[in-house]
């Protein structure tokens, strides 16, 4: 395990030397032959298989859907204290921490949020979060196989939090499937969460690829969430429109 983290820290050191010349505020996009085909291929998977298993996943009773939902927000808690504490953000560190306390132990591991009902509201960060506060820049746009759209310093930053995250050490001694199983789970219940928008975006867009990019920079810029924010979507179509009008 320790030689996996070293790896894991020295790739991250590589990618983040790699950005310093990329300033955030452009998208810097040197790969997007590859991107482009990567993106072809990962949408070949959506429509052929992940769409239609998260068709039959969101047929699921809502109570069932929703707890598998909190379960996996639960699990991410430690690494949004971890982030917080990184970040200097001490109020909303101990209030992932609480909430993970709380929906633990009350909450069958997180199926119900306790957490929420004590006014403890469900807040997402990191590792990608604390490189911005520390300045590291935004680096290059890639397009990963079955992962999708990240920064290289999103990607830097979310090999730094699967090594923080205490689920993969829980797991280290299950099979292959069972350590798997909850990246997986995510995957179909952030895709099932997400039907309409991403239909509409590829039925919609005429550069899908473009439009991906668009809208997983706004989104990022905007918060982290499971499902992507409705109003960075209607602000994507409302640039749009205003492009159009101006032409």
């Amino acid at each position: 395990m320790i030689k996996f983290f070293k790896i894991n820290l020295i790739f991250f050191i590589i990618v983040i030397a790699s950005t310093a010349s990329y300033s955030n505020s452009d998208i810097s996009d040197p790969y997007e032959k590859s991107n482009r085909n990567i993106h072809e291929f990962n949408d070949s998977i959506d429509v052929y298989l992940l769409r239609p298993v998260s068709v039959g996943y969101s047929l699921l009773p809502n109570p069932v859907e929703d707890g598998i939902s909190n379960i996996l927000q639960n699990s991410g808690e430690p690494i949004n204290f971890t982030n917080y504490i990184l970040q200097g953000e001490i109020k909303n560190a101990l209030s992932s921490l609480m909430r993970f306390i709380i929906n633990s132990s009350f909450g069958l591991l997180g199926a119900i949020d306790l957490a929420d009902k004590l006014n403890l509201k469900e807040n997402d960060t990191d590792f990608d979060k604390t490189l911005e506060k520390w300045g590291a820049n935004e680096g290059d746009y890639l397009v990963l196989p079955f992962i999708g759209p990240r920064s290289s310093r999103h990607l830097a930053g979310s090999i730094i939090d699967i090594a923080l995250n205490p689920l993969n050490y829980f797991l280290r001694d299950e099979g292959s499937i069972v350590r798997v199983s909850p990246t997986i789970l995510y995957a179909v219940s952030s895709r099932s969460g997400n039907m309409e928008t991403i239909d509409n975006l590829r039925e919609t867009s005429i550069d899908y690829y473009s439009s991906l990019q668009s809208i997983y920079y706004q989104s990022r810029s905007s918060g982290l969430s499971e499902s992507l924010d409705e109003q960075v979507f209607d602000d994507f179509f409302e640039s749009l429109e205003e492009e159009n009008n101006n032409d």
